[in-house]
């Protein structure tokens, strides 16, 4: 069955400049490895239900493969369990550079000493997200551990993370209960010298739901009789956390996916943002509009390379050149100059800094699993496709939904 966003059109969430991202099922240039379960903290909010493994090297090799079979891959997060404790690390990230691939790591931070971050930046790690919140049970957080704290020890690791080079990333999942956390989140990387990218994933009772059946190519659904699918909807909303950040932040969406059933409803919607640091103190940051640049640039890279760009160096004289040329095709033109002009002067910083939100696949009422479309975390399991937040509910890949794909006709 073909991947249902192939060829549609839909209306744009916020307003039309928010740009709809061209991935496809086999075209999305990311996937996810999960490389072995095991942990050093207690995370409330962790997906993760199988027993403690660390995979082998060759078996991890075989899943890249597999992956790269599937889509067209640019890069690909490692994650787990944490990481950092898989006692091949280095050799994986080695194995996946090799194929041409570039890595993302995430990882609580516990046991990121600066000797593996070196040879982890050695080996061809390009960004390390960060895992650290409230309510983890952590040896480097105090019990009831107050903001400040939180802050420092984001800040400590972030500093550490970038001394050798790493670019870093913030890993964030929102509570029902404590809806605040988003705005604190990005409040913390708008502000933060070394930090560029922020993943912000909305909670959801994983561990709590249903046994799924099926795969991305043809549908999903769950288990539902006798299950209360509203205990796995949404707490906050597309428009609600786009609402907030225009009001708290004065930023606007630049990028989204929507669903396998409506293209027009967000489940995954980026942010980008310039932004200006003198001395390591936080100074101005404006969001970019998308224009016909992005996209002009997007389908360039596919064609010469056959692959879409996931990931992207910081290089602040590129992105000098890309504000301005964003400016003179619609996407604000003085205020992008002005950012240029800043950002020449002595002592000040310009990065690119990432926003992203998504949201956990979910139920509709007769039981078919709603997810991003195309899916750009997903893991490879038993030879198909299928999300890393469901994962480990799904009992298997071959008893498909047929047709449960649909995409719902515009209005």
């Amino acid at each position: 069955m073909k991947n249902p966003g192939i060829g549609l059109q839909w209306r744009k969430p916020v307003d039309k400049s928010v740009m709809q991202l061209p991935w496809t099922l086999t075209t999305a240039p990311h996937a996810v490895l999960d490389i072995l379960r095991g942990c050093n903290i207690q995370c409330r909010a962790c997906s993760n239900t199988r027993s403690t493994q660390a995979k082998p090297v060759d078996e991890i090799g075989r899943e890249v493969e597999q992956l790269m079979q599937l889509r067209s891959l640019d890069s690909v997060s490692v994650v787990g369990g944490e990481p950092s404790l898989h006692p091949e690390l280095v050799e994986v990230v080695q194995m996946l550079g090799a194929k041409g691939l570039k890595i993302e790591l995430f990882s609580n931070g516990v046991a990121l000493d600066r000797t593996l971050l070196e040879q982890l930046k050695e080996a061809g790690v390009k960004v390390v997200f960060l895992h650290i919140e409230s309510d983890q049970i952590r040896p480097d957080l105090p019990s009831g551990e107050s903001a400040e704290d939180l802050r420092r020890l984001r800040e400590e690791k972030a500093a550490l993370v970038a001394s050798v080079g790493i670019e870093v990333g913030m890993a964030v999942t929102v509570h029902p209960d404590h809806p605040e956390q988003l705005e604190e989140a990005v409040s913390f990387v708008l502000a933060s010298e070394h930090v560029v990218y922020l993943l912000v994933t909305m909670w959801r009772d994983i561990a709590g739901m249903p046994l799924i059946h099926g795969n991305l190519e043809n549908g999903m659904f769950g288990e539902i009789s006798g299950v209360r699918i509203d205990d796995f909807q949404d707490t906050r909303s597309w428009r609600d956390v786009a609402t907030s950040l225009r009001e708290h932040f004065d930023l606007e969406p630049f990028a989204y996916l929507g669903s396998n059933f409506d293209a027009e409803e967000p489940r995954w919607l980026s942010f980008l943002v310039a932004s200006l640091h003198e001395k390591g103190v936080a100074g101005i940051h404006r969001a970019i509009r998308a224009t016909w640049v992005e996209k002009l640039f997007l389908a360039t890279a596919h064609r010469l390379k056959g692959r879409y760009p996931f990931w992207q160096a910081q290089h602040a004289p590129r992105f000098v050149v890309h504000l301005l040329l964003n400016g003179l095709a619609g996407g604000g033109f003085l205020k992008n100059l002005n950012i240029a002009v800043r950002a020449a002067r002595r002592g000040k910083a310009l990065s690119t800094k990432r926003l992203l939100f998504q949201w956990p696949a979910t139920f509709d009422p007769e039981g078919r699993v709603i997810h991003c479309s195309c899916c750009p975390d997903a893991v490879v399991k038993n030879g198909a496709l299928v999300p890393l937040c469901i994962c480990d509910r799904i009992e298997n890949t071959t008893d498909a939904g047929a047709g449960f794909n649909k995409i719902r006709p515009s209005d």
